[in-house]
């Protein structure tokens, strides 16, 4: 097949899978991606890379996220967990913040559910510690690096890397609060199961936050700062907001291939976001076939692209690059490379 026919049976495959909007969405290939004139800051979101500690395989995503940068030059990458769920954790956290250092651009992270947590111990095993690591290990590690910002956050509260960044213009003033949360990992309580949700010290930890910054940037706690929440397990909303925006407007972009695996416990997080009136967009990963973008009550909740190419079979593999506006406002672009394809598909805003 030629290669022409392949790019354009490709592209049609995008639209199948985006369920008709494709097209009002995705550009063709080759096209130069040009930051917007009114953008002052953009973030690439990248989630669910699955390391595998394997040179050959673990190139593929390295080569995918390579040309999502040289493609838009973000001012910041975020990364939403799941590096990797191999038993040797360490191996693939030094082999993948390697590679995010060589990009030389500010990077963030936040925990999945596996890092860390998926061990299987053998009865006497001795673990090697320059190749397993507990999440201390894993923090101090990152914490090590030159251009990753993620912080230990505050110790009393559950979760490991609860913080965030401002996020400014280039006179230093503050657009929009990047803030990322540990959304921890599967439930304590083995009799309800699943997925774990946000501890109640965190949603006060978020709260305090958000007012924190708004008496710091606008001296009054009640003028909240737009933000955006990073994290990786999505809210039990993700499910609602789906459901409610079939067939309308408000759902902006992609689709739901795959069951949500939020937690089986209904936290008040959302809720929070919504009485306090910051937190604009929420971006999450974990689950490697959905890739939606909805508006509900106010927030945008947005899947990242699964950067996978080694475990799951997903859609398509990318990333979302998030343009922060002069005016505090945000739009989205999804950034989609194809299998056997050297470019990137670049998104039109929404």
């Amino acid at each position: 097949m030629k290669k022409g026919w392949k790019v354009f049976l490709s592209i049609l495959l995008v639209c199948a899978l985006l369920g008709g909007i494709a097209a009002s969405v995705v550009t063709f290939y080759g096209k130069t991606y040009v930051r917007a004139a009114d953008t002052a800051f953009t973030v690439l979101q990248i989630t669910d890379v699955h390391i595998l500690n394997n040179e050959k395989k673990d190139a593929k995503a390295f080569k995918t996220i390579t040309a999502m940068v040289e493609a838009t030059a973000p001012d910041m990458i975020v990364v939403t967990g799941d590096i990797t769920s191999e038993k040797e954790n360490f191996t693939a956290f030094k082999t993948f913040g390697s590679f995010m250092e060589s990009l030389q651009i500010p990077w963030a992270f936040v925990y999945g559910n596996h890092e860390g947590l998926d061990i299987q111990y053998e009865p006497g095993e001795v673990l090697d510690p320059e190749k397993i690591a507990d999440k201390q290990t894993l923090n101090d590690y990152l914490s090590s690096l030159e251009y990753c910002i993620y912080e230990r956050g505050d110790e009393n509260v559950d979760g490991m890397g609860n913080y965030y960044y401002n996020a400014t213009d280039e006179n230093g003033k503050v657009l929009m609060s990047l803030i990322m949360m540990d959304s921890n990992s599967y439930y304590p309580d083995e009799s309800v199961g699943g997925y774990d949700c946000f501890h109640e010290n965190q949603i006060t930890w978020y709260e305090n936050t958000v007012k924190s910054i708004a008496r710091e940037v606008n001296g009054d706690e009640t003028k909240v700062v737009p933000s955006l929440a990073f994290f990786h397990i999505p809210m039990r909303e993700f499910v609602t907001a789906y459901d409610e925006a079939k067939g309308t407007d408000k759902l902006l972009a992609g689709r739901r291939f795959e069951g949500s695996g939020c937690s089986n416990v209904d936290d008040e997080m959302f809720e929070t976001m919504v009485e306090l009136g910051s937190t604009k967009g929420v971006f999450v990963g974990h689950d490697h076939m959905n890739n939606y973008s909805v508006e509900y009550q106010g927030i945008r909740l947005s899947y990242g692209l699964s950067c996978d190419h080694n475990i799951y079979v997903v859609p398509f593999r990318g990333g979302n690059l998030i343009n922060i506006k002069e005016d505090g406002t945000f739009t989205q672009q999804r950034l989609i490379r194809h299998r056997g394809q050297s470019t990137v598909t670049i998104g039109k805003e929404f």
